[in-house]
């Protein structure tokens, strides 16, 4: 991701099973890749299923899930949501969990694979990650398939895609035998940070809190996708179809339609995963081994060699967000 990996907490437990890795299931067929285009588009996707950020009790988890699924209805948004399925916890909580994550089945999304519990590829084992990858997969591979799909997609947590070429291509052979593509994410806006403040004063009920929180977020969504758009003009001479990384939270719970609103007026469709990947952009080539979780645009761009975008002026969180954020640290 494009802010400062220094406020990313890794996640170390890392679970090793000791099962036979169910069968992978067969990729669909990809589309034709699209000509280039001069019409804005975009891809949602929705990471840290159940809920991102602060774990939840189920009512508000739940109460937050119905009103984020509500807006992608009333939008006509499609979008893929990524699971990590350690959040549906074991025991009697599971049950309810599991029901929440139904919601998303229910509305039509396609889930797909954030690991089982969120480690870092940059500090886990590859085996390690590899078994947390597989230990994931049981609950979302029986939603999907309860509407007639495969699990087909997968997102790296925090972006990592390794620190070297050889643990990309290990990584890259593991995934693509178990069917999967990976995820890229071109728009970042770190919602992940004004979440923790946001749901933060939701919880102690300060309203004075969360209104300049939410529309500061609001405010940065808009400039992020400026910058974004800037440096997509700057590496392509065009738009390209956009995949955009939000999480499964409060924040957006309560501002998506905001978001909506500012890719509408800037002439931007709706558009799903499939449709962005026949983007040509998406076959650049990616030799990224950085430690941070960055935009494929950073990734094409650090690739070339030729530095065509200042990525110093990426917009950061304002003094008082990031303020109150350390604060919840």
């Amino acid at each position: 991701m494009l802010s400062p990996s220094t406020l990313r907490v890794a996640v170390l437990l890392t679970l090793v099973i000791g099962c036979t890795p169910a069968a992978a299931t067969a990729p669909a067929p990809a589309p034709a890749p699209a000509p280039a285009s001069d019409t804005p588009a975009v891809a949602v996707t929705f990471d840290d299923l159940i809920v991102g950020g602060r774990d939840l009790e189920p009512a508000r988890t739940e109460a937050m899930t119905r009103a984020l699924l509500g807006h992608l209805r009333d939008g006509a948004v499609p979008t893929v949501g990524f699971v990590n399925a350690a959040k549906l916890q074991d025991g009697p909580a599971k049950t309810e969990r599991l029901r929440i994550l139904r919601l998303w089945t229910e509305a039509g999304v396609e889930l797909g694979n954030h690991t089982f519990s969120h480690p870092s590829l940059h500090a886990t084992a590859v085996a390690d990650y590899e078994a947390d990858v597989i230990r994931g997969e049981p609950e979302i591979r029986e939603l999907n398939a309860s509407r007639g799909l495969g699990l087909r997609w997968f997102r790296h947590p925090y972006l990592h895609t390794g620190t070297s070429i050889e643990v990309r291509a290990e990584i890259d052979r593991f995934l693509a035998e178990r069917g999967y593509t990976v995820a890229p994410v071109t728009v970042d806006n770190s919602d992940w940070l004004y979440n923790f403040v946001y749901t933060d004063a939701k919880s102690r009920g300060d309203g004075e809190t969360m209104r300049r929180v939410g529309e500061a977020f609001v405010a940065s969504m808009e400039a992020a996708l400026t910058f974004h758009e800037d440096a997509t003009a700057a590496l392509f001479g065009r738009p390209i179809r956009h995949v955009l990384l939000l999480h499964a939270n409060e924040i957006n719970a309560e501002y998506f339609d905001d978001i909506v609103a500012i890719y509408r007026r800037r002439g931007y469709r709706f558009i799903t995963l499939d449709e962005a990947l026949t983007d040509p952009a998406y076959r650049e080539a990616d030799r990224f081994t950085g430690a941070s979780g960055v935009s494929w645009l950073y990734r094409w761009d650090w690739t070339r060699g030729r530095k065509q975008v200042d990525w110093r002026a990426e917009p950061e969180p304002p003094a008082f967000v990031q303020a109150l954020f350390d604060a919840s640290q």
